[in-house]
């Protein structure tokens, strides 16, 4: 069998083309530096800033209404006289302190979670009177110096300069009960005051001004524990205090 020589040109053309070949393919296989590539993802600097945890101190103003209570003297354990329903109604101020922290959430929003103590001044108080036979029944409910120790959990907007939130808390507060007895004889009147417990719930935005400063609005409840007051050695009544306030309040950031 005849054997076939390629012509050695031939084969100084092929190892000339497959040369340039590899001097083209050479970079892409140690690394495409000129290709397209994408860089990690890195958090901007202003989301970084606002994922802090700060202390804040404020103030606030506000309105109580809307609280209903049924008023009714107890005569000796038996008798019930009942008088009406008592509205809880008045203006309150004060002041609140909080530390609040920021996790990044979904959407370019913060989620934001707190704790916050505060001290309303300011008297809320109602009430009714009832003609029973020959007798004017009064009664007197009233709310003042509340202490409150609220949980804050709530979400930004994507731009982070509003915070929807909503609160939950313990409440502690001076009630004061007293009621009185007018007919031919006179006017007898009696009066317990104690300090009780209670809960609160609020819904609330707060909009920032500035790094340091922001303006709050809430809506928000409080009720206090049932209790029976005695007044006096004859006559008792049983009082659940409760009202619904509008607050609005100024806050600064530390």
């Amino acid at each position: 069998m005849s054997r076939k020589h390629f012509p050695r040109s031939m084969i100084c053309r092929v190892t000339t083309a497959l040369a340039l070949l590899l001097s083209c393919v050479s970079p892409s296989l140690a690394g495409d530096t000129t290709g397209d590539f994408s860089d990690p993802e890195v958090i901007s600097a202003d989301r970084d800033a606002s994922d802090v945890r700060a202390f804040y101190l404020g103030v606030s103003a506000g309105h109580a209404s809307g609280g209903s209570d049924e008023f009714g003297l107890r005569v000796n354990g038996g008798t019930l006289f009942g008088a009406g329903e008592v509205s809880t109604d008045g203006n309150f101020a004060g002041f609140r302190g909080g530390w609040r922290g920021t996790l990044p959430a979904r959407g370019g929003r913060d989620y934001v979670y707190g704790l916050e103590v505060g001290y309303d001044f300011g008297t809320l108080d109602g009430s009714t009177s009832s003609q029973i036979g020959g007798t004017l029944v009064s009664g007197r409910s009233a709310i003042s110096d509340v202490f409150s120790i609220r949980l804050r959990n709530g979400l930004t907007n994507r731009s982070r300069s509003v915070l929807y939130f909503v609160t939950v808390g313990y409440v502690r507060g001076d009630i004061t009960t007293s009621a009185s007895l007018t007919d031919i004889g006179g006017t007898s009147r009696f009066e317990e005051v104690d300090r009780r417990q209670g809960f609160s719930a609020s819904l609330g935005a707060e909009h920032k001004l500035d790094d340091n400063w922001s303006i709050t609005g809430e809506i928000e409840y409080l009720q206090f524990e049932s209790e029976t007051v005695e007044l006096g050695p004859t006559f008792s009544t049983k009082s659940t205090p409760s009202y619904r306030g509008l607050r609005i309040g100024l806050n600064y950031t530390f």
